[in-house]
């Protein structure tokens, strides 16, 4: 049997999925948030019998697919909904597709204080929540139970998560159900929940007025930023350190994160759906600057859905190898400041006073990165 967090205590080892917390007979296993913000199994050994249950049911050691994924480049042809979007706007056409059957949809929606947590709804309108890019991990709660209940009362459901989520889900349900269809995002990696809110609220402190609105990507630029939180007020102030720490400098994503299991071209849910990176190397005549999705076909189910819904998607198809080229398909490395960052925080040294400040501080391009990136700018518009 493969080591897990719960025998190593190594984090790298362990994606937060909370499934082994879900099986546990006694109930005696706790997801807890430690000191960065991430949740972690710990359990209570006055209560465990030693079944071994949560150890076999480890999500972090996924088998390899069979199946022969398609990849194309897609776009939603409602202009509106595409807008709407992120990105092409396929995981619309999704959600309208299940909603049509009486189905229900699971994915992450961020609340007003900022919490970004997994929930479901059978409303077509309410299922907008979803849609948005959230840049933070998000909290699983009771979702994969909620998921079998409605899988039991033979619903069909679409659940959408990051690959490690949806993986896990896979392992809890135990089974294949031709009602569940399941949907990845193609992940970068998970930033802490606890940061995101220190940095939201170092905010409200510098302007002393209270976000109404964060936006980690929109395409209604304003003043050209796509990145911005919004307060009471209306002014919009640019979040770019953020998307940096998360993206570029990797300072405050999950540990394992590093060592993914799931950064691969054998995808483990029925969908795969994110940004189409390197679109112009391909079909520069496709390219509207309107949003393009990379769409993955990688199950029989899959297959069979998208015949349903692809007079709905104008798309082209690309090789699975010159797609994996552009987009995302490597694991991210660690910032070397992550750990003094961390540990910054759990001693109060960097709080919701100053981690705006620490962050800018930890993430600056020196002048040589500047350059070369003004350079590689210059180039590209030739």
């Amino acid at each position: 049997m493969n080591e897990t967090y719960l025998d190593t205590k190594i984090k790298k080892t362990c994606n937060g999925c909370g499934v082994c917390a879900l099986v546990c007979p006694k109930k005696c296993i706790k997801m807890i948030e430690d000191e960065e913000g991430f949740l972690y199994p710990e359990i209570d050994k006055r209560e465990c019998v030693n079944c071994g249950k949560c150890r076999k049911m480890c999500s972090n050691f996924p088998q390899k697919n069979e199946y022969q994924a398609k990849v194309y480049a897609a776009k939603n042809i409602d202009e509106n909904q595409r807008k709407n979007s992120t990105s092409g706007g396929m995981f619309k056409i999704l959600v309208d597709y299940v909603i049509e059957q009486k189905g229900v949809i699971f994915g992450a929606e961020m609340d007003e204080t900022f919490q970004v947590f997994h929930s479901f709804s059978d409303d077509i309108k309410e299922c907008q929540k979803y849609s948005n890019s959230k840049y933070v991990r998000s909290n699983l709660k009771s979702t994969y139970s909620q998921v079998k209940e409605f899988l039991n009362q033979n619903r069909i459901v679409l659940f959408s998560g990051t690959p490690c989520q949806v993986y896990g889900l896979k392992i809890f349900v135990g089974k294949e159900y031709e009602n569940l269809i399941l949907c990845e995002i193609v992940c970068h990696a998970n930033p802490s929940p606890k940061v995101l809110n220190m940095f939201i609220k170092n905010h409200e402190i510098n302007a002393k007025k209270r976000v109404k609105e964060i936006y980690f990507r929109n395409k209604n630029k304003e003043n050209g930023n796509s990145n911005y939180v919004e307060f009471d007020d209306g002014e919009k102030r640019d979040i770019k350190t953020y998307i940096r720490a998360f993206s570029e400098e990797h300072l405050i994503n999950r540990p394992s994160c590093s060592e993914c299991k799931f950064v691969s071209k054998n995808r483990k849910a029925d969908f795969t759906i994110g940004d189409f990176w390197g679109i112009d190397k391909f079909f520069m005549d496709f390219d509207d600057k309107k949003g393009i999705s990379l769409l993955m076909i990688n199950t029989d189910k899959a297959d069979r859905i998208f015949s349903k819904i692809s007079k709905k998607i104008e798309y082209r198809e690309v090789d699975i190898e010159k797609a994996f080229m552009y987009n995302h398909n490597c694991n991210v490395p660690q910032s070397k400041h992550r750990e003094k960052f961390f540990e910054g925080i759990s001693n109060g040294f960097i709080n919701e006073n100053n981690i705006i400040k620490i962050m800018e501080k930890y993430t600056k391009k020196t002048i040589f990165i500047r350059t070369k990136w003004f350079f590689k700018r210059i180039l590209k518009k030739f």
